[in-house]
């Protein structure tokens, strides 16, 4: 396949990089819709680095020496970083130019989406209330437990011996204390603190966020072994209050809005580019 963009045709490899992109994106899209997709990027993305590349001078060598150190930073020093990436000291130079060709866009990008107003106060409101799920502190409890890791010869012993356990706190036994003499894990006491559904593993979660505050589990089994819980406190699920997050919101209506500026922006440069694409 061949992409043309005024006069430009795009390298083999680019065309790769964002069929795979779009794999890794779209992994339910047949062939057909993925190359589409690909197509689409490809044209869009070159007009804007075209047009980039026209409207902003050089960027200073400091500005992109800057970007770079950044980058090797985040990977400890530059043999890792070239090393992590597959590249040599002959590729630096590259790198440093795909930075510049990144600052220019990104600055050409920030030019044509600076006039974007601040949201109405209504708007904000309306997004708070279609959203509130995404606002919502998930609900947690604070628990403690006691594990024991069976012999896979006996693991009805196991299961006998936490009985037992189990038994001593049922008649007033400190859960935290007989959690110290007898777990298999080094929590202090059991307690595995505050969470939310999910940090833990599903058949545990199924068991502690089923219980009442102060209530003792019955013997159940995950993959680590043998469990009894307790939970100490819960808190509710809770919407946190629109003072809070209104300026994420913000944030986030003027993303939206930008990118539907620059997508209105490519598809009327496509009506007097010349855009050639040929199938091999």
């Amino acid at each position: 396949m061949k992409i043309i963009v005024n006069g430009e045709q795009i390298a083999q490899d680019i065309i790769d990089q964002e069929m795979q992109k779009q794999r890794r994106q779209n992994p339910r899209l047949n062939a057909e819709q993925l190359t589409s997709l690909a197509k689409q990027s490809i044209v869009d993305w070159t007009i804007i680095r075209q047009h980039a590349n026209r409207a902003i001078d050089a960027v200073p060598a400091a500005l992109v020496d800057n970007e770079y150190a950044k980058m090797i930073d985040q990977h400890g020093d530059e043999k890792k970083f070239l090393k992590n990436f597959d590249l040599g000291p002959k590729d630096i130079a590259r790198v440093k130019k795909d930075i510049a060709q990144n600052i220019k866009v990104n600055q050409f990008l920030r030019d044509l989406t600076r006039d974007i107003g601040e949201p109405a106060e209504d708007e904000i409101a309306r997004y708070y209330e279609k959203h509130a799920k995404e606002f919502t502190l998930a609900e947690q409890i604070h628990a403690a437990h006691i594990v024991m890791r069976p012999n896979p010869a006996h693991p009805a012993t196991a299961y006998d011996e936490m009985r037992e356990i189990r038994q001593l706190v049922l008649d007033g036994a400190d859960f935290a204390s007989i959690a110290d003499e007898h777990s298999s894990c080094q929590d202090q006491g059991g307690d595995l603190g505050w969470f939310s559904p999910g940090h833990m593993v599903e058949a545990f979660d199924a068991v502690v966020f089923s219980m009442n505050v102060g209530e003792i589990s019955p013997v159940f089994t995950t993959e680590f072994g043998y469990h009894i819980a307790t939970v100490y406190d819960k808190k509710a699920a809770e919407l946190k209050p629109l003072q809070d997050v209104k300026a994420d919101i913000i944030d986030r209506l003027k993303t939206d809005r930008g990118d539907d500026l620059i997508g209105e922006w490519v598809d009327e440069q496509k009506k007097s580019s010349d855009i050639r694409i040929e199938e091999e």
